[in-house]
């Protein structure tokens, strides 16, 4: 099926853009002088990069900065990093900030208080110039973020309610999307059997298959006279001819587009106007249909099968061609048929068991009672999994187990609970469709005996034949002595649940405010349409099932009416998300909340909010600085931002990114846009979509809960977490189409999309979350730039220190650019493990003053090279989340008393003032004792690392780094040698 996203690109367009297989940086040339540009005003005249002589696809000599996801425990260390460099004076020397997720909200902030405050405002540069101190001042910028730690419910109680109201509503919300076709499948139902001796008649939208006309509302003698199979065909020739009209007017590929889909419902009128005709002739009551259509689908399978043996070699693809994919719709046409036809027996069983509530008798339904049961356990069990999606996830890789057998029984554990989880909202769906379908379908059992001092035995002898009523009692006894084995057995009267006194009608089993809704609704067409209540089924089928289906009817189209009007952004949970983390970490650092001039000084008193930035744009990152200057140019005052987000694609025609579910999309001054759906300029962007601004870019690189999430989607809860509205990412306007004459508004289709993860990079409007969910470092898009040295802060929730991350990155770079990273990693995972193990296992720290470990385990800090090909080599400075034992006194004790720190859950968004600061001292400390050489660095290759200090002289990894850093580069002393002459003869 094609959804309502799908382009309508013209062929040649596409066809363009699928043939150009250049690489990134030789396509994008233009955005990567755009950007040098922007970062050119920030060099100084003498590192003015000459954008003439720039070479597509060349390595460029610049610095990158990458900070990663992990939510506010990474925006905390991240910090941390931040302002050690800065205390280095080397945020000069950056000119790439790449950011993901928890990286991107202090990343964010740092752009935009630096471009209002034109400085650095985490922390003051030492007096000096001279970094020798360990650790710096707080300052009022600092305290605002740290009170904005628990950002999500700042306020608390009163926050959780008014997000507990979000929530509600964006439910509601959803439920008006889906109601309206739960209600109008119950009203075809009730319209297809509208009385409780219908359910064991065959029939088809309300056209009886069998001659019992007694279920038909409506004379539809015109199929009785010309037979289904013409019927079919009719229908067959009109939707062949909305075909070939679609075909001409698109000028769509063959095999692709809407024509396609008229052509192939065209088939399915057809085999089902066959398999009608052919089902009369089976006489078979239940499941009729779908053994017409089985038996009917062994023919024509066989006849392909036939075909296929004498086709020519080049006739003979499988692959994606017009017969596999007639046969593979004919298998759903087959369980879609067979799972409507299994509804009347269903239905039945809810008669069956009302009926033993109310005359007695043994439990009858146990079918629907086990699935009501079971519904009703999914429906907790999909809460918690829902609520800890994260870590059910990495059990589903088998991480945080040291045991490979336990690894696999969690994994199955966790699997086994995700597809109940993801069966809980379905069934809830299912049983409601079956609860509204029963109350609209009248029960003529009990019309046969109507109210009266003997109904309950009337009930009980029309049940009769069915079943016998009541039940059995007596005793067995068995006498050993002679063998023998006797039983007593007499009948036991059936209960009375129902007093003589109470009378029982055709709608006892419908509740009394619909039964008064539907009789209003039928008063009103009846005295409109009195020809309509007429025909040849019972009086009570049109006195009581036909207002219900006008009722379901005119309340389903009505909220399919009022669902045109929402919007895909805005019941979703994004906006609550977006204006929380914009409160906490978008201000102006130089005005109070009240707009005065705001103290630069630290203060004791950090409880006071600064002016906020809620608007500011992304283009205004690099603007113009001086309004009142007419010869001022656009100039960035941060490094230039790359915001990483993913574009799920689960439905992309791309190999490899449906493999991966997801695309680099990216946020930047100056264009916005991905490899998939192309680049547009950001001014452009926002012209068009008007909510696109700072704040919703970082909330949508953070935007981690959600019903589809790239390449860490759970297929098996996609449909759960969207209808839970757990819908934290942003539908967008496509790039590709920022220019286009006429945008098609987005339609409630794309909760459909979102349900059913048919999601593709050509559709009008494209889905983007989180972009942890396909690289989680930010360092991608560094790399694509072809950047010469790269700082990347790794602050990732990896607890068993697998550098999760760090692999998949360097996959991805192997596979899309053959870039290949070789980093000394090992150093860092084998301290950080044991120390986490002794916090775990409570084991107190050695007595002695030094650890007993040697010195090249205290490492934090990585640097590896990074091969372009060639002779172009960069370099990759890894600062992972890691412990030493050296760190401060209140970081020890954190980690004593915490032992998955520093590699808390990400599911925990809410840090005391104790986490932030114990994260952030963390990452200043790390990045802080490399840089003055008190830690050492890990270098050389990855299979043979070995320990360096960063103010080491010689070692040509550091030299490099140093030199991109405008740190001096020493150059070794030559110690003098005697060169003493040998006489040889």
């Amino acid at each position: 099926m094609l959804d309502q996203v799908q382009s309508t690109a013209p062929l040649e367009a596409r066809k363009a853009a699928s043939a150009d297989d250049r690489p990134w940086c030789e396509k994008h040339d233009r955005i990567v002088r755009d950007e040098i540009e922007a970062i050119n005003t920030r060099r100084e005249g003498t590192r003015q990069l000459r954008i003439d002589d720039l070479q597509p696809c060349q390595m460029l000599d610049v610095t990158g900065l990458a900070l990663s996801g992990g939510g506010i425990r990474s925006s905390a260390l991240c910090l941390g990093v931040l302002q050690a460099l800065n205390h280095h004076n080397l945020f000069g020397r950056i000119d790439y900030l790449s950011t993901v997720s928890g990286g991107g909200y202090i990343g964010t902030s740092l752009g935009a208080t630096m471009t209002v405050a034109r400085r650095f405002v985490f922390g003051e540069r030492p007096a000096g110039d001279t970094a020798t101190a360990c650790e710096i001042s707080d300052t009022p910028s600092v305290g605002h973020i740290r009170n904005y730690s628990n950002y999500l419910i700042p306020a608390g109680v009163r926050d959780l309610l008014t997000g507990i109201a979000i929530v509600v509503r964006g439910l509601i919300a959803n439920i008006g999307l889906t109601l309206p076709i739960v209600l109008m499948l119950a009203a075809v139902t009730i319209w297809s059997t509208p009385t409780r001796h219908c359910l064991t008649v065959a029939t088809l939208f309300g056209v009886a298959i069998s001659d019992d006309k007694l279920c038909e509302l409506h004379d539809f003698s015109i199929v009785n006279r010309y037979g289904f199979t013409a019927i079919g065909a009719v229908l067959a020739l009109i939707l062949l001819v909305c075909s070939g009209l679609t075909y001409l007017s698109s000028r769509s590929e063959r095999g692709s587009g809407p024509s396609i889909v008229f052509a192939y419902l065209a088939g399915i009128a057809l085999l089902v106007g066959v398999a009608c005709d052919f089902a009369r002739l089976l006489q078979v009551k239940n499941f009729a249909l779908t053994l017409a259509i089985g038996i009917l689908g062994v023919v024509l399978f066989f006849i392909w099968a036939v075909v296929r043996s004498f086709a020519s070699p080049e006739k003979r693809q499988e692959f994606r061609s017009h017969l596999p994919s007639a046969g593979a719709t004919f298998l759903v046409v087959l369980a879609v048929n067979a799972f409507f036809e299994f509804q009347p027996f269903m239905l039945r069983e809810m008669f069956d068991a009302a009926d033993s509530s109310v005359i007695g008798g043994p439990v009858a339904g146990a079918t629907i009672t086990w699935i009501k049961s079971l519904a009703a356990i999914a429906a907790p069990i999909g809460v918690f999994v829902t609520a800890f999606r994260q870590q059910f996830a990495e059990l589903l890789k088998g991480n945080g187990v040291s045991s490979q057998w336990g690894s696999l029984v969690l994994a199955i554990v966790a699997k086994a609970a995700l597809w109940i989880a993801g069966l809980a909202l379905p069934l809830i769906i299912w049983v409601a469709y079956l609860y509204l379908s029963y109350w609209g379908i009248a029960n003529d059992l009990f019309e046969r005996c109507p109210p009266s001092p003997t109904q309950r035995e009337c009930l009980v002898s029309a049940r009769s034949a069915a079943s016998s009523q009541g039940s059995l009692a007596g005793k067995i006894q068995f006498d050993a002595d002679s063998g023998t084995l006797s039983a007593e057995i007499k009948p036991k009267a059936a209960p009375r649940v129902v007093d003589d006194t109470e009378r029982l009608t055709p709608t006892w089993h419908a509740p009394g405010w619909l039964l008064s809704a539907a009789k209003r609704v039928g008063d009103i067409f009846h005295a409109q349409f009195p020809s309509q209540f007429q025909g040849k089924a019972s009086e009570l089928a049109y006195s009581f099932s036909l207002p219900m289906v006008i009722l379901y009817v005119l309340t389903g189209a009505l909220l399919l009416i009022v669902s045109l009007l929402l919007t895909p952004n805005a019941n979703s949970l994004h906006r609550l998300y977006r204006d929380r983390l914009s409160k906490a970490f978008l201000f102006d650092p130089t005005r109070s909340a009240d707009g005065d001039i705001a103290r630069a000084e630290a203060s004791l008193d950090q409880g006071r909010d600064f002016k906020p930035l809620d608007r500011m744009k992304l283009s205004d990152l690099y603007a113009v600085a001086n309004a009142d200057d007419p010869n001022a140019g656009p100039k960035l005052s941060a490094p230039y931002h790359l915001i990483n987000t993913a574009l799920n694609i689960q439905g992309s025609d791309f190999a490899n990114r449906r493999g991966r579910n997801a695309d680099f999309f990216v946020f930047s001054p100056r264009n916005v846009g991905s490899e998939a759906t192309g680049y547009a300029t950001t001014l452009a962007l926002e012209k068009v979509e008007q909510s696109l601004d700072l704040a919703t870019a970082m909330a949508i690189s953070g935007a981690a809960a959600s019903s589809n999430m790239g390449s860490s989607s759970i297929k098996a809860l996609t449909p759960t977490l969207a209808l839970l509205n757990v819908r934290l990412g942003y539908w967008l306007r496509n790039p590709r189409y920022v220019n286009a004459r006429s945008f098609h508004r987005f339609s409630p289709l794309y909760f459909w999309s979102e349900i059913s993860g048919r999601l593709y990079e050509n559709s009008d409007g494209v889905y983007l979350t989180d972009g942890g969910h396909i690289e989680n470092l930010g360092v991608y898009e560094l790399l694509r730039r072809r950047c010469r040295v790269i700082l990347a802060v790794d602050a990732e929730a990896d607890t068993p220190m697998n550098f999760a991350s760090l692999m998949t990155l360097q996959r991805y770079a192997r596979i899309d650019l053959g870039v290949r990273i070789d980093l000394p990693w090992t150093p860092i995972r084998e301290r950080t493990r044991a120390l986490m193990a002794r916090n775990t296992s409570g084991e107190p720290p050695p007595c002695q003053h030094r650890r007993d470990d040697g010195p090249q385990d205290d490492v934090h800090v990585a640097i590896g090279t990074i091969d372009y090909g060639g002779s172009d080599q960069g370099f990759l400075v890894y600062i992972k989340s890691s412990l030493t034992g050296d760190e401060n006194d209140y970081i020890r004790d954190y980690a004593r008393r915490h032992a998955t720190f520093p590699h808390e859950t990400t599911g925990d968004q809410f840090f005391s003032e104790e986490q932030f600061e114990v994260y952030r001292a963390l990452g200043f400390h790390m990045t802080h004792g490399f840089l003055c050489g008190d830690n050492p660095v890990a270098v050389g290759s990855g299979v043979d690392p070995r320990t360096a200090r960063f103010t080491d002289v010689g070692e040509p990894a550091i030299d490099a780094v140093r030199g991109a850093l405008g740190l001096p580069v020493q150059q070794p002393q030559i110690a003098p040698v005697m060169v003493t002459a040998l006489d040889q003869g």
